[in-house]
């Protein structure tokens, strides 16, 4: 990026977090003289991505013209797929530039293929021709954009973020979906330095996403949070979700091992299944003394997918921001 792309990022970055400004108060906001900042205005205007405002009373001089950021310019697309209430379930959001979302589908498979997921994103396409950038959540293991591990066996081994990257000719971002979760949870909960989410899908073994000081933690090879791989000597298809004792003394004992490798100050349990009487069981199994003075904040939710759809939203914003992907034709 060089130095003109810089300016006009920097000054279209400046009016998304503030909504609308004028030329002056971008200038102070920025460090950038009037007359850059009024010259970067103009060009975006003509591009659309910024559109004019009210004209506002000035001190002593004549109305200054405001400006308001265009979230409507440009979409972006976030797409889900996971078990929802025992059905195969892909959710497609179709969100504007400050990750709002505008328009949505969901649609249920009698499992997850490649297809399926091409119908989601072609439909959103359909609908929104504006789409700049699909993001999408998968349970289970990617690493550098190709899926190795899911738990939808036609996806393994799939270079994905390739595959649709060259059909739709876009920008594409693939992240496992409970690593989605967590950050949609932290976007809008206090700070926290190590924060765990762990989602109990029933139908297959738990899977963990893990944010340290505002970063994912993906490991070597993408296999962070795979916690269904520790020795805890539990088959997590066999437990009865039904029984509070029993699923209880188990989300227990992977809580208690996840103190002692991450020391997390809170998890985020989602599930639908915890109950009042299934809360009570994992304070109660709550092992030894040592281990109860480094247990985490709990939260119990069963709203996996909000925090997904944030997370995605979230992440191809960055992506959208750091990439630039319109700053060349207010250049033009």
């Amino acid at each position: 990026m060089n130095l003109k792309q810089s300016n006009i990022h920097t000054v279209l970055w400046a009016l998304r977090s503030c909504k609308t400004s004028t030329t002056k108060a971008l200038a102070q906001m920025t460090g950038l003289s009037f007359a850059t900042v009024g010259n970067i205005l103009n060009a975006l205007v003509e591009t659309g991505e910024v559109l004019l405002g009210e004209q506002v009373a000035s001190a002593g001089g004549r109305p200054s013209q405001t400006y308001t950021f265009h979230a409507e310019f440009a979409h972006i697309l976030a797409v889900s797929a996971r078990v929802q209430h025992g059905e195969h379930t892909i959710q497609a959001c179709v969100g504007n530039l400050y990750g709002e979302v505008v328009w949505e589908i969901r649609q249920s498979f009698d499992t997850i293929r490649l297809a399926s997921l091409e119908e989601m994103v072609e439909a959103s396409m359909q609908q929104y021709p504006t789409i700049r950038l699909l993001s999408v959540a998968l349970p289970g293991v990617e690493h550098s954009g190709r899926i190795l591990l899911n738990d939808y066996e036609e996806l393994v081994g799939v270079p994905f973020q390739e595959h649709f990257q060259e059909k739709y000719g876009l920008p594409v971002i693939l992240e496992n979906d409970v690593n989605a979760a967590v950050m949609g949870h932290c976007r809008a909960a206090e700070p926290s330095s190590v924060t765990v989410g762990i989602y109990f899908p029933q139908t297959f073994p738990p899977g963990a996403g893990i944010m340290i000081n505002g970063s994912i933690l993906k490991g070597a090879r993408g296999f962070a949070g795979e916690v269904a791989l520790l020795d805890l000597g539990i088959d997590w298809l066999a437990v009865d979700y039904g029984n509070p004792e029993e699923v209880g003394s188990a989300i227990t004992r992977l809580i208690g091992m996840l103190c002692g490798i991450l020391n997390p100050d809170q998890v985020v349990l989602y599930g639908e299944f915890f109950s009042p009487a299934v809360v009570e069981s994992i304070h109660r199994s709550i092992p030894v003394l040592a281990v109860r003075y480094i247990f985490p904040s709990l939260n119990y939710t069963a709203d996996l997918n909000a925090d997904i759809i944030g997370g995605l939203m979230e992440l191809a914003i960055s992506a959208y921001c750091k990439n630039n992907f319109n700053v060349k034709q207010a250049m033009i």
